[in-house]
């Protein structure tokens, strides 16, 4: 039983799906990228709805030509601990080739005008950006 299970294993490993296999470094993550996390906390007062529409502030960045990569999320229901801290309602998480494509993004139209479309549903935005080195 035990030969069968480890023989199984490899082949278990050829067929994974790419999200399953072990972390490499990306090829489109080089130095001097940017990394540009924002964590967003929305007012307690707001709706449901108007906190799952809150979504499509990122959507309407995501046309912004200048940005590599685009994600968002929530927070992850990991295990407490003193270093973690999930009490942020939304993250969201871009890349830029370098510092003018960063410099673009922050005063360009279509971020400007999300923000002033959707500000009015938060009370706190912590940005932290991140310069890749390798």
């Amino acid at each position: 039983m035990k030969r069968r299970n480890f023989l199984l294993a490899p082949m278990v490993l050829m067929t994974a799906p790419t999200w399953a296999l072990p972390v490499r470094a990306s090829q489109d993550i080089q130095s001097n990228t940017i990394v540009h996390v924002v964590n967003f906390w929305l007012k307690k007062d707001i709706s449901e709805k108007d906190k799952m529409n809150f979504t499509q502030f990122f959507e309407e960045l995501r046309k912004i030509d200048v940005i590599k990569t685009l994600h968002y999320g929530v927070p992850a229901q990991t295990n407490p601990r003193p270093v973690v801290d999930n009490s942020f309602d939304y993250t969201l998480i871009v890349t830029f080739k370098d510092l003018k494509d960063i410099t673009n993004y922050e005063t360009h139209p279509i971020h400007l005008k999300a923000i002033e479309k959707y500000q009015h549903l938060w009370t706190k935005v912590m940005v932290k950006d991140t310069s890749i080195i390798k």
